[in-house]
């Protein structure tokens, strides 16, 4: 097999890459700047391949703080243009700059009155003339063996996308915490944005016995209300210590059958709130000092609510 074309495409991304670095710093910032000083949204747009990289490009920006959306050049043509507003940012994907769609909006855009910012592939293009600010996504060649197909362009496109989305991620300072927020269906979002008492075990499922129980009583609760712990309770249901299975299995090993509840248990077990984070109680538990698989819930006073297991979450 002819591993050349291989080669020869990452050759050329990899030269690309290397001039994008070398001229591109200044163009994102300032095109970063732009849209932090915008009272709108930003605008994608672009039709082809330039249209898919344009389509995540937008998703980027939204999903990192930065509120976008995508048009489709051709249909901005038919009255999809009504979805940009004054103040918005308009960013224009294109490795030509001559693309006839992008340049038949410039017409709407300037009466609008909107910023326009372009990723294109030649700087010196008609559509570069009319842009406020033009990132170059110049390269050499295309890498395929025709020079024809859009590869090492797209490649650019993508990357200078996400430059952009990367810079102003930072400006704004958007952390953990607002990731999150946009995307609550995922384990981080999850266990940032979701409390204990959304995902515990409930009181009436927790094992709970004096400290005068058996093994043997110790030992049915764990089969009866299989949550891998047994909460110690004195009389107002406050929490005075937990046996665990491993508890059990070393008491097993020891033969210590005849001992009590209060014998077997820990003490001084972990206990977190019902409004503790996931995030929180996720670090509790992978703590490489006491690693623990399942915590009691409990209020102020001590008294237990529940039992959250990492089962619990992480969500299976």
């Amino acid at each position: 097999m002819n591993n050349e074309p291989f080669h020869k495409l990452l050759d050329e991304a990899e030269e690309a890459l290397r001039r994008f670095r070398g001229v591109a710093e200044a163009p994102v910032r300032a095109a970063a700047d732009l849209i932090l000083q915008s009272e709108g949204k930003v605008v994608v747009t672009g039709v082809g391949k330039s249209g898919i990289i344009g389509h995540k490009t937008q998703a980027t920006l939204a999903s990192t703080g930065t509120p976008a959306v995508f048009l489709n050049a051709a249909e901005a043509l038919h009255g999809d243009m009504g979805v940009v507003c004054e103040g918005d940012v308009v960013l224009m994907v294109s490795n030509s700059g001559e693309t006839a769609e992008l340049l038949r909006m410039l017409p709407s855009l300037r009466t609008i009155g909107v910023h326009t910012i372009g990723l294109l592939g030649n700087p010196g293009s008609t559509l570069a003339g009319h842009l406020d600010l033009v990132v170059p996504l110049e390269i050499r060649e295309e890498g395929d063996a025709l020079n024809l197909a859009p590869m090492c362009s797209t490649v650019l496109a993508l990357v200078a996308g996400d430059c952009l989305a990367a810079t102003l991620q930072a400006e704004r300072g958007f952390g953990e915490e607002e990731f999150a927020v946009l995307h609550p269906g995922g384990a981080l979002g999850r266990r940032l944005l979701l409390s204990v008492q959304d995902v515990m075990q409930p009181r009436q499922r927790v094992a709970g016995l004096a400290k005068s129980a058996s093994f043997h009583e110790v030992v049915s609760a764990l089969t009866k209300y299989p949550l891998g712990l047994v909460c110690i309770l004195d009389a107002e249901d406050r929490i005075l210590g937990v046996i665990s299975e491993g508890d059990v299995r070393r008491a097993v090993m020891e033969r210590r059958y005849e001992d009590s509840a209060e014998l077997m248990m820990t003490t001084t077990p972990v206990l977190v709130s019902g409004g503790d984070r996931l995030s929180r109680v996720l670090e509790v538990m992978e703590n490489p000092e006491r690693r623990i698989y399942a915590v009691p819930v409990a209020d102020e006073e001590g008294r237990l609510q529940g039992l959250v297991r990492m089962h619990d979450l992480l969500g299976s």
